[in-house]
């Protein structure tokens, strides 16, 4: 497994697509995941530690795995497939699917660990040589160049 952090969280210029920028902890490959408004919103709220007047989806799910819950969860992306990101909610023996965009929202809630397999990191990963800031600055190049079609079916709800 691959220890994950939340790099960044932007708007692609051409599309107006959100995506969602994670690193390797100890590396340089990073994992781009197009998401969804409302997911942006609860990554960038989570982030930002903004406290809602009231419970949204994401804080709701954070407070009954806490209460509930005797062991850490795992928050894992497990695959891609034809663009479409797949994740796992662990909750001991119990595997739910999940969006990664889901699982991200909510890991930064509990606060929990990201994951990914090394398979995903490998063959949906991007290197980034420079260092944490330069890496941002390619990055946003890259996205400036690139279109969510070039990675198979679209933004959707898959991230």
């Amino acid at each position: 497994m691959v220890l994950l952090e939340v790099a960044e969280i932007r708007t692609e210029p051409v599309s107006g697509a959100a995506v969602l920028l994670l690193r390797e902890a100890d590396g340089r490959r990073h994992l781009a995941l197009w998401i969804a408004d409302p997911e942006k919103a609860a990554i960038a709220d989570a982030i930002n530690e903004t406290e809602p007047v009231r419970p949204l989806t994401h804080d709701l799910l954070a407070r009954v795995i806490a209460v509930l819950c005797e062991e850490e969860p795992q928050c894992i992306i497990t695959k891609v497939e034809d663009g479409i990101w797949f994740g796992e909610l662990v909750l001991g023996d119990m595997r739910i699917d999940a969006r990664p965009s889901d699982l991200v929202a909510l890991a930064l809630r509990l606060p929990v660990p990201i994951w990914c397999t090394e398979e995903v990191i490998s063959t949906a990963g991007i290197l980034l040589d420079a260092g944490p800031e330069d890496a941002l600055e390619e990055f946003r190049h890259f996205l400036d160049e690139v279109s969510p079609d070039d990675f198979g079916p679209g933004p959707s709800t898959s991230g």
